[in-house]
């Protein structure tokens, strides 16, 4: 029981943290798709957050000597906290590049605002896959990967043409390449937390048994 009850007690600390996140870059794309007033994003936060599970999980580890599905639980979080945390610095970065791109009149291209949906669904999956213990959600983000992809190669071979007529283009083009970059990342990781999310349903971490 008391097993149990800590378990649960780092649950909720996780959602906790994936709540902060996702609010977070959420933000972070609300500003850069409409160019609302800059937000200074809390990242310090999701940072005590990932100290405070990692203690939880070691302090379980150590006095529980957890097996099996528990093992793979507090192990599988362990590792997932890690992926959350970068998301949630990602978040910081584009939210540093709104301010550089404030001042631009950026030209519209479509696909950034489908990436960003795609994006941001995946790390709400990938959290509602570990909540309900979801494997074909959690596959259904990994697959989700290769579009993501295909949207970052277009943006990319869209922004390297130089638009003579648009004085602004040039930096743009920087600033963007560097938020569509990070757009990519935070969809990596949205993929690594639902690989750890299979892991913990039955023990496979990429085609791989590990326990």
């Amino acid at each position: 029981m008391q097993l149990m009850r800590e378990i649960e007690h780092l649950n909720q600390m996780l959602l906790k943290m994936a709540d902060v996140v996702q609010n977070n870059i959420n933000m972070a794309f609300d500003v850069y798709k409409n160019h609302t007033e800059i937000i200074a994003i809390n990242d310090d936060i999701v940072d005590q957050y990932e100290r405070l599970i990692e203690e939880i999980c070691l302090d379980i580890l150590i006095k529980e000597r957890p097996y099996a599905k528990d093992l793979r639980e507090v192990s599988g979080i362990l590792k997932l906290i890690a992926d959350l945390e970068r998301i949630g610095d990602h978040a910081e970065d584009i939210m540093e590049f709104n301010c550089k791109l404030k001042d631009i009149d950026i030209p519209q291209i479509p696909e950034i605002a489908d990436m960003v949906g795609k994006t941001i669904a995946m790390v709400a999956s990938a959290i509602e896959s570990f909540i309900k213990k979801d494997m074909l959600l959690a596959e259904e983000v990994i697959k989700a990967d290769d579009e993501v992809d295909q949207y970052y190669t277009n943006i990319i071979s869209e922004l390297v043409v130089v638009h003579d007529d648009e004085k602004n283009w040039l930096p743009f083009a920087i600033y963007t390449t560097l938020v569509v970059k990070y757009i990519e990342r935070i969809a990596d990781h949205a993929v690594n937390i639902a690989e750890w999310v299979v892991y913990i349903i039955n023990g496979f971490h990429k085609d791989k048994k590990i326990y």
